[in-house]
């Protein structure tokens, strides 16, 4: 097999459209971002399986790699609500910033971007719009953590900043609650399901990390 660096053809997933939607994917204007994927943030299974199979295949590809991580826990002093919300208010001097760790499996290159935040979106007070225009980018996969956090909100930003976005499904976790998990419905509880509704709805397209590599590469030309 062999990959096509020009142009991908991926099957995507949007609300109310036809089930085998296809997109035009142009890698050299495309990024792949990894929102949170850092140790301390991610979920172990999900990078070892899902999203080193999709970061390769965005490498093999030719996309720009980029990784968004939280360098912070809040952003200041003791009124800091980001450190009160999630019950951090004993922490001195949350505004250090913190070097992050990465799995192995999916550690960033030397040439691959490293951009801190302190928001749940991830274009929110940082470089990334800037550092994507640099590239002339115009669409970008998404992957991370977590469905109802950083990723989502990092997609609205997105959205919002004109870039057509598509974030992998496969490549998240939902991060149920006891009360949300449902077997009976189609994404396995109520919190992903709602999530990707209100995504595919008016955010941009869902995929899959088989569906990337799938749409990658080729054999004798033929999808």
């Amino acid at each position: 097999m062999e990959i096509d660096t020009r142009e991908l053809r991926l099957l995507v997933r949007k609300y109310n459209a036809e089930p085998d939607l296809q997109i035009n994917i142009v890698p050299e204007r495309t990024a792949f971002l990894l929102v949170d994927c850092d140790e301390a943030s991610a979920v172990k299974h999900v990078v070892e399986r899902e999203i080193c199979s999709a970061l390769s295949t965005a490498r093999e590809s030719g996309m720009r790699i980029v990784y968004l991580y939280n360098a912070i826990n809040g952003v200041g002093g003791p009124n800091d609500v980001t450190t009160k919300i999630h019950g951090l208010d004993y922490l001195e001097n949350s505004w250090k910033p913190l070097v992050p760790q990465f799995n192995p499996l999916i550690r960033p290159l030397d040439n691959e971007a490293v951009i801190p935040k302190s928001h749940k979106d991830g274009f929110n007070g940082t470089m990334l719009d800037y550092y994507l225009k640099t590239w002339n980018i115009d669409t970008l996969i998404t992957v991370g953590f977590h469905l109802k956090s950083c990723l989502f909100h990092t997609c609205v930003g997105a959205r919002h900043n004109n870039y057509r976005v598509v974030m992998l499904r496969d490549c998240t976790n939902a991060s149920e609650f006891p009360d949300t998990i449902d077997d009976k419905n189609p994404e396995g509880g109520w919190l992903r399901f709602v999530f990707l509704r209100i995504y595919e709805t008016d955010i941009g397209y869902t995929s899959t990390s088989y569906d990337l590599k799938r749409a990658a590469f080729s054999t004798n030309g033929e999808r």
